[in-house]
């Protein structure tokens, strides 16, 4: 079975790409030392065949003089095969060479005659033995354009093959060992590179064994890719330990919702069967349980609401609306309840504004907040309602003289289910996902809803929302 890793492939690739850089290295390498050496080889032999024709044409004549051979010796070094010389006269007839080479151990090729003729240069390499070559360089004497003399001067490329010869075994030993050094040196390097990355596989496999979402990814110090991934994996384990945490709260303030009015429904029939009743005893029971069924009726209602508002399929109707008659309308109508406990409800400053909106929704909301403040606040009370046009935005408060809200409450007030006191829940009818809906609608409109509150004294919500849209804004998912 191949196990892929990351830290292999990235061992891999480092060790491959840097393999073709040193091979690419040693092939141009080979290339341009070995054309150096034998440009100099040549240059030598240049500059020694140049003395030679001047040495020959100061004697004005068609053969060497006695005595050239001491000279050329003395001036060339010439003791060994590694260097030597060779002067023909314009027949091709050899009149004079180096002592330590014998003439049949390279002729006088055509080609190069050929090209003598014709006044020019020219160069060829001999192969003497197996490990022996020789670089030889045949030049033309002219004298009135007429071939006086051949010069060949030649050397041994022992040395230069020598060179080239260490040169190919520094490179079959070092580049095998740099890449065997590299692979060690890349596989370290990214297994501490990756380290951080095994550290969060760690954590999400103990994450999934035993739904620890609590568990964090230490960050490391440097901010690079791996730390800012740390980060992010930290960022979504706070979202979904939150998520989980209020699923499970959301499952047991539902179960729980649900599980009163359907004991209240089964402790009353029950009750009612045990034996025979009267038509109004009938009629008490049932009246009872029509209350429960439409409590749980108005809890499913609103939760099937933020069902739909979490998978964003709401969609809501923005047309331009007067928020103040709105405000006004829903006020009138709060009234009536209001006068029950003899509350008043008083429109303390209300400005015309016209905004982007959906008045259906809208409407929701302000009952949810006027419904709200009239339900906590004691008879005779207060509720005020102010409506301001401030630049771009219209602001809506309502402001109560209720029982008011704890502090360390106010941060969770929009969640699903919650209350502040829950011995009064029931009591006062509602479902603890009025304020969850509310926000998720002003959330919708691009606004921001706050709460302010001192217990004793009072509640105000203040509501924001932009006069004008600049697209009709996409629904947003609702808040847990």
């Amino acid at each position: 079975m191949i196990i892929y890793s990351v830290r292999l492939k990235l061992t891999a690739w480092y060790v491959a790409l840097l393999g073709s850089i040193l091979i690419l290295f040693s092939f141009l390498l080979f290339f341009f030392l070995s054309k150096r050496l034998y440009e100099g080889v040549d240059n030598s032999l240049k500059i020694s065949a140049n003395v030679v024709a001047k040495t020959a044409l100061n004697r004005y004549t068609s053969a060497p003089l006695p005595g050239l051979e001491n000279f050329l010796e003395q001036f060339l070094g010439y003791g060994n095969i590694n260097k030597f010389y060779r002067i023909y006269d314009g027949s091709g007839n050899v009149g004079s060479l180096s002592k330590n080479i014998e003439p049949s151990q390279f002729p006088l090729t055509e080609e190069s005659y050929a090209k003598a003729l014709e006044g020019k240069s020219s160069y060829e390499t001999f192969t003497l033995s197996e490990n022996q070559n020789i670089r030889v360089l045949t030049r033309p004497v002219l004298r009135g354009g007429k071939l006086v003399n051949l010069i060949q001067v030649g050397t041994s490329l022992m040395a230069v093959n020598e060179t080239m010869k260490n040169l190919k075994i520094f490179l079959y030993t070092a580049v095998p060992a740099v890449l065997v050094l590299a692979t060690l040196v890349g596989g370290f390097m990214a297994r501490r590179a990756l380290r951080p990355v095994d550290k969060i596989n760690q954590t999400a496999r103990k994450i999934g064994s035993g739904a620890d979402l609590s568990r964090r990814i230490p960050v490391p110090d440097a901010q690079d890719e791996i730390g800012r991934l740390a980060q992010t994996f930290n960022e979504m384990l706070e979202r979904l330990e939150n998520f989980f945490i209020q699923v499970r709260q959301f499952s047991s303030d539902a179960s729980h919702e649900l599980r009163t009015p359907l004991t209240v429904l089964k402790g009353q029939s029950e009750l009612a069967l045990r034996k025979v009743r009267t038509p109004e005893e009938y009629q008490e029971v049932i009246s009872s349980n029509l209350e429960e069924i439409n409590y749980m009726s108005k809890i499913l209602e609103d939760l099937f609401y933020l069902s739909k508002a979490d998978e964003a399929e709401i969609r809501l109707e923005f047309k331009p609306l007067d928020l103040a008659l709105i405000t006004e309308d829903i006020c009138k109508h709060a009234e009536i309840i209001a006068s029950e406990k003899q509350i008043e409800i008083i429109i303390a400053f209300l400005e015309p504004v016209e905004i982007i909106g959906d008045a259906v929704r809208l409407r929701q909301t302000l009952w949810n907040l006027l419904n709200n403040a009239i339900k906590y606040t004691p008879n005779e009370g207060r509720i005020k309602v102010y409506l301001q046009n401030k630049n771009d935005m219209a602001v809506l408060s309502i402001e109560d003289t209720g029982i008011g809200i704890p502090k360390e409450d106010l941060d969770f007030i929009f969640n699903r289910f919650y209350r502040v006191e829950k011995s009064r829940s029931r009591t006062e009818g509602g479902s603890g996902l009025g304020l969850a809906i509310s926000k998720y609608i002003i959330e919708a409109h691009k606004g921001i809803i706050e709460v302010e509150s001192q217990v004793g004294v009072g509640t105000k919500f203040k509501i924001s929302l932009p006069k004008t849209a600049t697209t009709t804004p996409s629904p947003v998912k609702a808040v847990s």
